[in-house]
């Protein structure tokens, strides 16, 4: 069994220029007027839904820090000017966004609503940083966060693994986040993750000791209106390789304004989990019960010479031996071998035996196998959860705890000569991974606001023969 935990407490400080704590983004541009281009000081920016919000300065700039990874609409209004307002703006974690405005003079004009577009090169960003928002992710091809890491150009993945090979790099030198909180896996339901940011070879210092690459992950957050999902896959009717999958989330308001929360939970049973569209060497569950009685035999002599395997059973006593007569000699005197634990071994008359066993499977052929389209498969379950609350304590404050949990168990083959006798004898392999954080958050100007965060992460793994059970009292 293996298990791991740890704790860690981070404080920072961010102004401005270093607004990148974790979690959160900043908005940032300029107001003009659209006629003769000169700057609009004192207009007002919102981010709607929110009670964050920036007045700009006398060259027209603005900027609003602090700002949590997701998507707003951002109104600015000025007297004697229409109102214009950015709809579906992203702000992702440690990146600046960048969004200007001109407004038009007139202020019995209707309001100007101007859907937005992501930029195609991120100003701020250190590399090619790739972003992936929870629209973009529900309606890719795949499902997990490794699974959309994998698309990415410069990784590479064994088929039927999760590990990442990223530019050439071991798969232990790729770094997890989520929420800000470095974790073991990325095992958060899919409907709960905000964004996805994976970074690839030039990595920004912020990640410490990242070398090939970095995946990101922010969950989402409570809102002032409810909302929900709920989902099902199954693909029983249409394949032999059952991949089940039920995921709900819900979020909302437990104090309006003040407090908000979000929860998301996922299953997954898979009865083939490493399914292969192939013919496969199979040998029928007759001959694997046979193998497993019998997985030793003895080398027999018949006395025409022929040569042939016996079967040593598996109920054998450690330490059994052969009876022998009152001559020392090895007693055939009932038509086999008789042993101390009172095991009876048939044999042909005349026959010689060489006592030295051999493994049954090593004479196996071709001749024994039948090939079928279906393997056995190895089974997974796999239990995520994901959730957090946000509490607006004061005005200029806030704090979000969150939790995740991950577990599950799968079997894997361990031993054998052929893909479906690895199936049948099988390792059962238990985990739980999880981690709670905690984040305050409090602004000081509309120019400096800093972050606490504590965290605390804990993993453990265990595995076993199911055959001999877990502990060494099943084992007696």
């Amino acid at each position: 069994m293996l298990r791991k935990w740890s704790a860690v407490v981070l404080a920072l400080l961010a102004v401005p220029a270093l607004a990148l704590a974790q979690g959160t983004g900043k908005v940032a541009g300029t107001v003009t007027d659209a006629t003769t281009g000169e700057a609009l000081p004192g207009a007002a920016v919102q981010l709607l839904g929110t009670t964050l919000g920036a007045a700009t300065h006398l060259d027209g700039n603005y900027y609003i820090i602090g700002v949590p990874v997701g998507t707003y609409d951002v109104r600015v209004s000025f007297v004697g000017y229409q109102t214009e307002t950015v709809a579906g703006a992203e702000v992702n974690t440690g990146y600046t966004r960048e969004l200007n405005f001109a407004l038009q003079p007139g202020i019995e004009l209707d309001e100007i609503v101007v859907a937005y577009e992501r930029p195609l090169i991120q100003k701020d960003a250190v590399g090619v940083p790739r972003i992936n928002t929870a629209e973009e992710i529900v309606a890719l091809p795949v499902r997990g966060a490794a699974a959309v890491a994998k698309i990415q150009a410069g990784v590479v993945s064994k088929e039927g693994s999760g590990s990442l090979n990223i530019r050439g790099g071991r798969s232990g030198e790729v770094r997890y986040y989520v929420d800000g909180v470095k974790s073991a896996s990325t095992g958060v339901p899919q409907s709960a993750v905000q964004e996805q940011e994976m970074q690839i070879g030039s990595i920004s210092a912020r990640y410490g000791d990242a070398m090939s690459g970095v995946i990101n992950i922010t969950t989402k957050s409570g809102a002032s209106d409810y909302f929900g999902s709920l989902e099902g896959l199954s693909s029983n009717q249409f394949d032999v390789y059952g991949y089940n999958l039920a995921s709900a989330t819900l979020g909302g308001p437990l104090v309006s304004n003040k407090l908000n929360f979000f929860i998301s939970g996922e299953y997954r049973d898979i009865q083939d989990r490493n399914p292969r569209n192939v013919t496969t060497y199979t040998l029928s569950d007759a001959q694997i019960a046979d193998f497993v009685d019998a997985p030793q035999g003895l080398v027999v002599t018949d006395a025409d010479g022929n040569e042939f395997v016996v079967d040593l059973p598996a109920t054998l006593a450690h330490g059994a031996y052969v009876m022998l007569d009152e001559n020392g000699d090895i007693d055939l005197s009932e038509g086999g071998l008789r042993f101390s634990d009172d095991t009876f071994v048939a044999l042909p008359e005349g026959a010689s035996v060489n006592f030295i066993p051999i493994s049954r499977l090593e004479q196996l052929t071709e001749r024994d196998f039948t090939q079928e389209y279906k393997k056995r498969g190895l089974k997974s379950r796999t239990l995520n959860f994901a959730g957090n609350v946000t509490w607006n304590v004061v005005e200029s404050g806030r704090l979000r705890m969150g939790a995740a949990v991950q577990t599950g168990d799968y079997q894997s083959g361990i031993g054998g000569t052929t893909e479906t006798f690895r199936s049948t004898i099988w390792q059962a392999n238990e985990y739980l991974n999880g981690q709670v954080h905690a984040r305050w958050t409090q602004y000081l100007s509309q120019s400096t606001f800093y972050q606490i965060q504590a965290e605390y992460r804990y993993s453990s793994s265990e595995y076993h023969d199911p055959r001999f059970g877990k502990t060494e009292a099943d084992w007696c």
